[in-house]
């Protein structure tokens, strides 16, 4: 059976405009009342149809117009997308250290992983290293052009960072296919910010 067959056939069936009973539609449609039921739900849904009773079903004005126009009901998103991005993780490495740049003045790549890192990470300093350059990249941070000192003497010392763009409490996730950060803080729907 195609997607979208049972709720055609139930848009069809209650075309007339009458209320109708589980039985009736047993009755006069091919399909099992677990299929009427499934169907009755994605009508409804649509706005489509509208339970009068209990097991009682009837078609909505829009209903009816879509009867007679002959729509047929595909599965899928019954409504435009709203644009909800999916929510921040909490309690992530990099969360963590974005808690902690906010509060730092100036930093390293190794006070953040002394400030983020519980110990289970596999390479935090690797993955910081990551975000950071994508976070300069973007604007957020700058490098400082004088670095921490190092106790190794042929050493040039440790890069130093500052937060210069502070949108909010939620870190900016790095997205590897748009080759950019995608910011909570900015709006309802986030904003993607590109770094070059």
């Amino acid at each position: 059976m195609q997607p979208g067959t049972v709720p055609t056939t139930l848009l069809n069936a209650l075309a007339d405009g009458s209320c109708r009973t589980m039985d009736e539609l047993d009755g006069c449609v091919d399909l099992t009342r677990r299929q009427i039921s499934d169907g009755a739900g994605s009508l409804i849904m649509r706005g489509l149809l509208e339970r009068v009773e209990v097991g009682c079903y009837r078609l909505t004005p829009n209903g009816q117009q879509a009867a007679m126009e002959g729509r047929i009901i595909s599965s899928g998103p019954y409504r435009p997308d709203r644009g909800r991005c999916r929510a921040a993780q909490p309690n992530t490495l990099r969360q963590r250290a974005w808690n902690a740049m906010r509060m730092s003045g100036a930093f390293t790549i190794g006070d953040l992983v002394m400030a983020a890192a519980c110990g289970v990470e596999k390479d935090p300093e690797g993955n910081l290293r990551r975000y950071l350059k994508a976070l300069v990249n973007a604007g957020y941070l700058v490098e400082l052009p004088v670095r921490a000192a190092s106790s190794k003497l042929t050493s040039n010392g440790f890069k130093r960072f500052r937060l210069v763009r502070d949108t909010g409490p939620v870190a900016p996730v790095w997205r590897h296919r748009s080759k950019g950060l995608f910011d909570h803080n900015l709006g309802d729907s986030g904003e993607i910010v590109l770094c070059p």
